[in-house]
């Protein structure tokens, strides 16, 4: 009887840690599901009393440090990009505005142009996303402070290159006017989709099949807080430099690539090429945030399900949407500056 309850009692113990096992591996696979989702690519905060709410500037020092203060702001990858193998993190730079250059002065520069590689976005293995902080150390020049009281808005921006990543499944019918009453698998039908964990997402897929083509439009949104840049435009104009932004560097995401499968897709038109050209990559316009491209599968790369004869019937199969551009956001924090004097 002893035996036959220690047995038990064993048993117990191994189912036990059998479910552990089985729950484990399920919360992996859910974490790895989440990655991609949210709005928001790299955030930025000011740390605490810095800068602080008040300087107290002695016009009757002997030197610039003495009326020195500190900027420090931590930033945060809490975007999906790039995930590990996918290269270094996202390039651009962080720069404070907003003050009297004459009034307030930076060490070096108020630009910090590197991002480092400690912003990687969010994995299975670190779903926090990367981190870092960014110091500016600063002065006030007491001599040019001919006011009791000088209050500027520090405004930090982070202007960076990201990327989304859309990955639905979707219904490929080869026959969408078929007269018989063959069942199929799946049906064509549009798709809505969530956030990709990106400040850019796909929205939205409307899907329409015809006997020689499927065509897809594919719409696109700013779902952040921050603005949409061309691409190749964040380390030459973006932040205090000689060179302007203008309209057209605005509002443009580049299409990298659309694939049903291993396959891409035709699309068009795009915001670059006078809208009439068609390809595999270009510019989509934003208009009031959103905007869309329209992409075809041609009957020929219809394909059965080891890739190697097209497929008679519907069927279900993964398509890949690569979006990459650039973006801005920025935070802003009061200070007050306060002229005191000694002696």
């Amino acid at each position: 009887m002893v035996s036959l309850k220690k047995n038990m009692i064993f048993a117990l113990f191994i189912s036990l840690i059998l479910i552990s096992g089985c729950t484990g591996k399920k919360s992996a696979e859910k974490s790895l599901e989440e990655i991609r989702a949210g709005t928001e690519g790299i955030t930025m905060s000011f740390l605490l009393n810095s800068p602080p709410d008040k300087i107290h500037v002695d016009k009757a020092a002997a030197d610039e440090s003495s009326n020195g203060f500190e900027v420090a702001l931590e930033l945060r990858n809490k975007g999906a990009f790039p995930q590990p193998g996918e290269g270094d993190a996202p390039r651009g730079k962080v720069y404070l505005s907003g003050y009297d250059p004459e009034i307030i002065k930076f060490e070096g520069s108020n630009v910090k142009t590197e991002l480092g590689n400690a912003l990687q976005g969010k994995s299975t293995i670190n779903p926090n996303g990367g981190f870092d902080v960014f110091t500016f150390k600063g002065s006030v020049n007491a001599e040019s402070l001919n006011v009791e009281k000088y209050e500027p808005t520090l405004l930090a921006s982070a202007c960076y290159t990201y990327q989304t990543v859309a990955g639905p499944s979707v219904c490929i019918d080869p026959d969408p006017y078929s007269v018989t009453n063959e069942r199929k698998v799946c049906q064509v039908q549009d798709t809505s989709l969530s956030s990709q964990g990106a400040p850019v997402a796909v929205t939205k897929i409307n899907e329409e099949a015809f006997a020689g083509k499927t065509q897809f439009k594919i719409t696109i949104k700013n779902v952040g807080n921050g603005e949409v840049l061309k691409n190749d435009i964040v380390e030459s104009k973006c932040g205090p430099s000689v060179e302007k932004i203008v309209r057209e560097d605005i509002d443009r995401v580049q299409l990298v690539s659309v694939k049903v499968g291993n396959n891409p897709l035709d699309c068009g038109p795009f915001a670059n090429t006078g809208g009439a050209l068609r390809g595999e990559t270009g510019d989509i316009r934003l208009i009031n945030g959103e905007g869309y491209i329209i992409c075809e599968l041609p009957s020929s790369m219809y394909s059965g399900a080891e890739g190697t004869s097209k497929s008679r019937t519907a069927y279900i199969t993964p398509m890949t949407i690569t979006l990459q551009y650039g973006y801005r956001n920025s935070i802003e924090k009061k200070v007050q500056i306060l002229k005191e004097v000694s002696g």
